[in-house]
């Protein structure tokens, strides 16, 4: 894939990261909602945060460095 290809990806992963915090804050004001599913609630950040990741690996020019700064232990793992 060209370079232009993964800046589109990047910033389709950006959005779509917005979106999901998006959805997370939202549930997040209803209290009942958050107590009772709070585990929910960080995996929906943690996908933002991995698909966060994912775009900066995709656009890095140096990927193999980009990979040593991915906070996201599970993500780098792989």
């Amino acid at each position: 894939m060209g370079q232009a290809t993964h800046r589109q990806i990047a910033v389709v992963l950006e959005e779509l990261a917005e979106e999901v915090e998006a959805l997370g804050s939202a549930l997040c004001t209803d209290m009942e909602i958050a107590m009772k599913h709070m585990d929910k609630l960080q995996a929906i950040d943690l996908i933002a945060q991995k698909q966060r990741s994912l775009g900066r690996l995709l656009v890095a020019d140096r990927p193999a460095e980009e990979i040593e700064r991915i906070a996201i232990d599970v993500l780098r793992d792989r």
